[in-house]
């Protein structure tokens, strides 16, 4: 796979807007683009983001164990090939000042991204991965929980701090699995300052709340949701509908972006139930459910 077949659609349609147009014209705006699982280009201060990079498409997108079926614990899950549902909707560039990495399980980082990207590119990574990224040859730097990084970019600064993100509610479980990131994306342009919570694959644990207490609410919240394992040896690993809803509900954020879903058959959920509990709510927080491929500016 090269560089040009990556991007297929670098100028897809603008599918929300947060603030209204006075408001954005104070200064460059937060603009995102949902590529299906928890893959985002996010374009904030000049700078070009890709979080958990997924380039692999059809029925062998890419390979690793499969969370939801049984399987013995002590022995591992069989590894086989997962599809991807939907069509990859093309990166809008051919390079990017920054990846950040929930951790570095094959359906976050997948084999077609990991032989696509730059070795030089940093790439921000929870503490128990960075090792084995590193000897992969990428810039792997990690990033401890509570830890903050600050990128300068031609137009203003981007801060992420790192936050824990807690991949099962069963101890045991998020153990066996390791803790991974999320990341807290703090822009200041313009005059303004705008903040995104990308959640990473994590419930609403204690250690996250711990993390993000006292932390004004942000502007906009994605959760990674899908469901997947219920049922499967290692039970529930990503937050369902419900959760991220009560998740939302307890952050209020200006919007919700729902991600991991939809895109590949190991999604257990769709979004279609944080859907209908929106309506239920009537939170003040706005839903969005974009296509993948389009584009959101805050």
């Amino acid at each position: 796979m090269n560089r040009r077949d990556i991007l297929k659609l670098g100028t897809a349609g603008m599918a929300a807007g947060l603030l209204p147009a006075a408001a954005r014209a104070a200064g460059p705006a937060v603009q995102l683009r949902w590529l299906g699982g928890a893959t985002l280009e996010i374009e904030a201060a000049g700078l070009r983001i890709l979080t958990d990079p997924c380039l692999g498409e059809g029925a062998e997108a890419f390979t690793m164990g499969d969370p939801n079926e049984m399987f013995d614990l002590a022995k591992g899950p069989n590894i086989k090939t997962h599809a991807r549902l939907t069509p990859f909707p093309g990166l809008a560039h051919h390079n990017y000042d920054v990846v950040l990495l929930s951790h570095a399980h094959e359906d976050h980082f997948d084999q077609a991204a990991q032989a696509w990207l730059d070795r030089r590119v940093p790439l921000l990574a929870p503490e128990h991965d960075s090792a084995a990224l590193a000897r992969k040859g990428f810039a792997a730097q990690a990033l401890r929980h509570g830890a903050t990084r600050r990128f300068e970019g031609p137009q203003g600064l981007v801060t992420v701090t790192a936050v824990p993100a807690v991949h099962s509610l069963n101890p045991q479980i998020a153990a066996l699995l390791g803790m991974g990131n999320g990341y807290l994306i703090e822009v200041q342009t313009g005059g303004q300052q705008q903040s995104v919570y990308w959640a990473g694959d994590s419930f609403d644990a204690a250690p996250v709340a711990d993390a993000l207490a006292g932390r004004a609410a942000p502007d906009l919240f994605i959760p990674h949701t899908g469901a997947v394992g219920g049922g499967g040896a290692l039970g529930q690993i990503s937050m369902d509908c419900r959760q991220a809803a009560e998740f939302a509900a307890r952050l209020r954020p200006k919007a919700v972006l729902p991600v991991h879903h939809s895109t590949y058959a190991l999604y257990r959920e769709g979004p279609e139930a944080l859907r209908i509990r929106h309506a239920a709510m009537a939170p003040k927080w706005q839903l969005l459910l974009p296509e993948e491929g389009a584009r959101i500016t805050l």
